[in-house]
């Protein structure tokens, strides 16, 4: 995901939200693609890692995750409800499996407020990208302490 960002932003600039980037883009398959294999790899470590008491917000990270990936087209009718509401689910168990996790989610915050203090055009990037990084910085922290 970082790669697909990156090439992204070098080529285009920052988008509204990391969704966005799929209407911007040639290649249809690299949001995708790219949102698919993120949390695929995620799958085995977040549900290794989480006690059992609330493994299912690990599993509802994952499984949001993919179905992003799989109704890219926000805009359209159609997957417009199952993207934005992957989207939400995805947000809301992510801040929450870090605060249960690994206490309060510094990096999540920080982008929050830089969206909300200096590019509130583009808020909800700040936020995903502030969640998402938070999450997998968490995870690779917790796993380099097994």
């Amino acid at each position: 995901m970082t790669l697909y960002l990156t090439a992204y932003i070098l080529n285009v600039g920052l988008p509204s939200s990391i969704s966005e980037t799929y209407y911007h883009t040639e290649a249809k398959w690299l949001f995708p693609t790219s949102t698919a294999t993120a949390g695929a790899l995620a799958l085995v470590p977040l549900m290794n890692i989480t006690p059992d008491s609330y493994q299912f917000v690990a599993f509802f990270i994952v499984v949001s995750i993919l179905f992003v990936a799989a109704a890219p087209a926000f805009r359209e009718e159609l997957t417009n409800m199952v993207h934005s509401g992957a989207a939400i689910i995805l947000g809301v168990s992510a801040f929450a499996w870090l605060i249960l996790t690994s206490g309060v989610p510094y990096i999540a915050i920080t982008a929050i407020l830089a969206g909300l203090l200096f590019d509130r055009r583009r808020f909800v990037f700040w936020l995903e990208v502030g969640l998402l990084y938070n999450l997998y910085t968490s995870l690779i922290l917790i796993l380099s302490s097994c």
